[in-house]
């Protein structure tokens, strides 16, 4: 457990990355105004207060929120589907479910079926180290194998690259389709929302762990250590409304609409209007003005467990959660 400053992020100015940035372009690393800074561990209550500094020259509007997922998909309207469907009821998504918007199609299938949960193995071009993924799911039909956590530059690689199954499916990548993965917080059937935690968030914990409590923990530091700083290397791969396509026609990648593909039921394919990473109803401060020169506390946080604080802020106010973590029993 950890005590004292428990995360630290100063908005447009602390550097994350992720598994696709490009080195030579960004050498130091992304910024943004918004991040989800701290999320609670497994079977930890987390107590403190956000302390929140600006003196970037002039007034700053920072947002608040404590919620349980790092993004909101939203599905594009019924009509919009395809195929089309009469209302988002009739799209399935369980709690804790796996879903992504990645996948690759593939010519030159061997008729082994690709299965979902195993590892997939990608070999060819010049490609080295390890380079695997888990498969989420087979779309015999359409050549589509979806999965999830790849490691490795194979998604980004426009290449001859074979693609194999644990179980012995196997064919040659034509397209890859990168986009994120995760696990389902809730789907609103009313409204087609879907609220994920992205397994690429690598704050104070992976969040791709979150069944493996041994693993969560950024720090390799026993007992304390839980600083979420910047020197620690934040990572987060947003889900965005495009996934990016690489083909030999598009080496470089280009955007096209994203899709998600449901585990459960039919296992549609479903179309994405938009993604938000928080939304009103779970915010503790909207659009609240910091003068410049300024600090302004929030006392009396609490949160319980895979609970994330997400911060945003119109410039580059610096946010420093303190307080101290406690191992409950979840029953």
């Amino acid at each position: 457990m950890a005590n004292g400053v428990l995360a630290s992020y100063q908005s447009a100015t602390t550097k994350y990355s992720h598994a696709y940035v490009d080195q030579s372009a960004n050498p130091n690393g992304l910024v943004r105004a918004d991040f989800p800074m701290y999320t609670t561990p497994s079977a930890t209550l987390t107590s403190g207060s956000l302390r929140m500094m600006n003196t970037t020259g002039a007034t700053a509007t920072v947002d608040v929120a404590i919620q349980d997922y790092t993004e909101a998909i939203q599905f594009a309207a019924p009509g919009s589907q395809s195929p089309t469907v009469s209302n988002f009821s009739e799209f399935s998504f369980a709690p804790n479910d796996k879903v992504t918007s990645s996948y690759v199609i593939i010519s030159g299938h061997n008729g082994t079926a690709y299965v979902p949960g195993e590892t997939l193995t990608i070999t060819g071009g010049s490609l080295t180290g390890t380079q695997t993924a888990k498969c989420i799911a087979w779309d015999a039909s359409n050549l589509k194998v979806w999965y999830e956590l790849p490691v490795g530059s194979w998604p980004v690689t426009a290449a001859t690259l074979t693609i194999a199954g644990a179980g012995g499916g196997s064919g040659t990548i034509t397209d890859s389709y990168v986009g994120t993965s995760g696990r389902v917080v809730f789907y609103d059937r009313l409204t087609g929302t879907l609220l994920f935690q992205n397994d690429s968030l690598f704050n104070n914990v992976k969040s791709q762990y979150y069944t493996e409590p041994t693993l969560q923990r950024v720090s390799g530091i026993g007992g304390a250590g839980q600083l979420s700083i910047s020197s620690r290397g934040y990572e987060w791969l947003p889900s965005l409304s495009t996934v990016t396509l690489y083909n030999s026609s598009n080496t470089s990648g280009t955007n096209v609409t994203a899709e998600w593909k449901m585990t459960t039921a039919t296992q549609p394919e479903v179309i994405i209007a938009s993604v938000a990473y928080s939304n009103d109803q779970n915010k503790i401060l909207k659009s609240y003005p910091i003068p410049n020169n300024s600090e302004v506390s929030l006392t009396g946080l609490v949160l319980e467990q895979w609970q994330n604080l997400y911060v945003s802020a119109s410039a580059g106010v610096a946010f420093n959660f303190i307080g101290f973590e406690e191992s409950v029993t979840i029953s």
